[in-house]
């Protein structure tokens, strides 16, 4: 599946990219955070980060100013997720994951605890997830999903995002095109590899420049920034394709 690259009327401001914090401890974490320095200011924490560091290592990046993505991608029951939203909301963190598949219900708790109870100075924004990156038809089909198509799958689960209130998307850059057409919520883009780096555990994939001229509001980047040799140089070389294709130097 390619990535037909396109310019539209929701590309205007150079996406930040938030850093996968994907460690096993807080002080590994600390240790990137530490080299990137005042170069990297969005982190995404996911779950193996939370598990291991918890609430409070999310605190001391908030404290230290950094702007921060909590994945964590709850999917339970309304009142569940109501309750565990409230708690995410209260440590100002900027943007927190559900997953779409939670259903409409599901949805809106999350969104009225987010408004609920984040503080003053940051607004907890949800994003629904739609399917993982990591997932492709075959694996579709195989957990029984009628859907025609990946694309298909997650234009469905968008457009019941967008009914429910919630902040933005998540989704490939192989489905922006599509999602694009049908909402007009924020998208936040995984899966982004310069062109350089392998593909690893992720099948739908696509470089920086070709995540932003489809539209992503948001990036995430892991492996090859925290993987690098040079942490500092591999952010820097991404943010500046990001600049250059915002002037149209890449297309």
């Amino acid at each position: 599946m390619g990535c037909e690259v396109m310019m539209d009327e929701h590309t205007q401001a150079v996406p930040p990219v938030f850093v996968a914090l994907d460690y096993s401890t807080a002080d590994e974490a600390r240790r990137i955070v530490e080299k990137l320095g005042n170069n990297g200011i969005h982190y995404k924490v996911g779950l193996q980060l939370y598990v291991a560091a918890g609430r409070s290592f999310v605190e001391e990046l908030v404290d230290m100013g950094k702007q921060i993505f909590l994945d964590l991608k709850f999917h339970d029951i309304p009142n569940t997720v109501y309750g565990a939203v409230a708690e995410v909301a209260k440590m100002g963190v900027q943007l927190l994951t559900v997953h779409a598949n939670g259903g409409k219900g599901m949805l809106q708790a999350a969104v009225d605890a987010a408004h609920t109870y984040s503080g003053s100075s940051t607004e907890t924004r949800v994003l629904a997830v739609t399917l993982l990156t990591s997932l492709n038809q075959y694996d579709l089909e195989s957990i029984g999903c009628s859907a025609n198509s990946v694309s298909d799958h997650v234009v469905r689960l968008a457009k019941l995002a967008d009914t429910s209130g919630v902040y933005g998307v998540v989704c490939s850059a192989h489905e922006l095109a599509a999602v694009r057409k049908v909402t007009t919520l924020k998208t936040l883009v995984p899966g982004i590899r310069p062109k350089e780096a392998c593909h690893a555990d992720q099948a739908r994939v696509a470089t920086p420049s070709q995540a932003f001229q489809l539209g992503a509001n948001y990036l995430v980047v892991g492996r090859p920034i925290t993987q690098d040799p040079d942490p500092v140089r591999a952010l820097l070389a991404i943010q500046t394709e990001l600049s250059r294709t915002g002037t149209g130097e890449i297309g």
